[in-house]
């Protein structure tokens, strides 16, 4: 088998060199997602690689979560597999990959109907996490985040409700890039929560998610880089385990920017509550019908059903509210800022069996603490990147979410591109 390099960018240089055909550099990249896939299941279906476009990702051969429609074929969205449908066409964001050249060789396990903050799914295999056997790997991206960590695909598309792309990047050591709401456009992508679903990016290097989010969204122009950003930190005092503020602390004392320590609680509070009525209401509604005869998922009627019983007016006043906390909490929090930090998950990762919901070892504290800090971004709508900072004592990824104004995904891979890798070191 082909010797493929560690990074995506590298492996472009090669094709552009004349080194490698952009053939045989897909041949390469399917063969060694195959071979890893017996170790690390996380394909539904491998597909046939159509003819090989042109553009900056040409020979660049991907796999993504299986929530996106593709040309004749719907996805299965975690609870089966794909099925073929005349007429159908790609989703807006594999469609603008297609068009830069990229192919797409696999698609990947998800939490059923991309509603749940871990990889949990009784009709696929367990995903494994490929830095830790025993470690949680969080959703609903969990396939995407295990095909990238393994090295099956140099980068993945997954979507993000409430934290689905930065949750499994967490577990998995990996950039996970939320863009904004609305940037990249969601047609032909299942719905879970449509005001609040986005398209993202995990990768092992914030240089080859920059390949793909240029690729996605070539429109937004990248400014030049800070020398010294100047960022604020959001740490709770209450809710983080010591390990990882300790972690966090230590990065940050080390971190070439101006940090300047600050208290949101009740900020985020407020936001957090409005998160959870528009989070409830929609899946309910975009899942009214399985509700209400009683085939719903498990994770689907934990969302949904709660959300049936919410008052309508709830929901409306959280919508009415959401344009002018936007602008509140840009102006409050990246008036004299370019970022802003927090923790991504609250706690270490966790063994797979602890947030594994009916296993006897389930601990339902371990699980809040994956998703805590999460849905309040989406209810905003700005852009977030999860990035991996430390190890804890046990080797497994600690990560902070970095957060900026919307539209600026570019500023935000900059800054993961100053942090050195914690894993990926080729």
């Amino acid at each position: 088998m082909l010797e493929l390099p560690a990074r995506l960018t590298q492996l472009q240089a090669l094709i552009r060199c004349g080194q490698l055909t952009p053939q045989d550099a897909v041949s390469a990249q399917v063969q060694r997602g195959q071979a890893l896939n017996t170790p690390f299941p996380c394909v539904v279906d491998q597909l046939p690689i159509a003819a090989l476009g042109d553009g900056p990702l040409a020979g660049i051969a991907l796999a993504h979560k299986d929530i996106f429609q593709l040309d004749d074929r719907l996805p299965g969205c975690g609870v089966g597999h794909g099925h073929a449908q005349a007429s159908v066409h790609a989703a807006a964001a594999i469609a603008a990959l297609q068009q830069a050249g990229a192919s797409q060789w696999a698609t990947l396990v998800m939490a059923p109907h991309a509603c749940g903050a871990t990889s949990q799914n009784m009709h696929f295999a367990r995903c494994v996490n490929p830095l830790d056997s025993e470690a949680a790997v969080g959703g609903s991206s969990s396939g995407s985040a295990v095909a990238v960590a393994a090295g099956m695909s140099y980068a993945a598309l997954g979507t993000d409700t409430a934290g689905s792309v930065r949750i499994p990047a967490a577990t998995c050591g990996l950039i996970g890039l939320k863009t904004t709401h609305g940037a990249v456009s969601t047609r032909g992508c299942a719905p879970l929560a449509p005001s609040l679903d986005s398209v993202g990016i995990l990768s092992r290097y914030a240089q080859d998610a920059r390949e793909i989010w240029v690729a996605l969204c070539p429109q937004l122009p990248r400014v030049a880089a800070t020398r010294t950003p100047r960022c604020h930190l959001w740490l709770p005092e209450d809710g983080v385990a010591p390990d990882v503020a300790h972690a966090i602390r230590t990065w940050v004392a080390q971190l070439d920017a101006q940090v300047t320590p600050l208290d949101m609680a009740d900020t985020f509070d407020s936001l957090n509550r409005h998160a959870q009525r528009v989070l409830l209401h929609e899946t309910a509604r975009t899942h009214h019908a399985s509700l209400c005869d009683g085939s719903a998922e498990p994770g689907v009627q934990a969302i949904g059903l709660m959300g049936l019983g919410l008052p309508l007016a709830w929901y409306q006043a959280s919508m009415q509210s959401r344009a002018g906390l936007l602008q509140d909490f840009v102006t409050r929090y990246f008036h004299d800022a370019e970022f802003l930090v927090l923790p991504s998950l609250a706690d270490p990762v966790p063994d797979w069996q602890t947030v594994d919901v009916g296993h006897v070892a389930f601990d339902r504290a371990s699980l809040f603490a994956m998703h805590r800090y999460m849905g309040f971004v989406n209810y905003l709508g700005l852009p977030a990147l999860n990035l991996p900072i430390a190890r804890d004592t046990r080797g497994r990824a600690v990560c902070v979410q970095v957060l900026a104004r919307p539209f600026a995904e570019h500023r935000l891979l900059d800054f993961a591109e100053q942090v050195p890798p914690i894993f990926w070191t080729h």
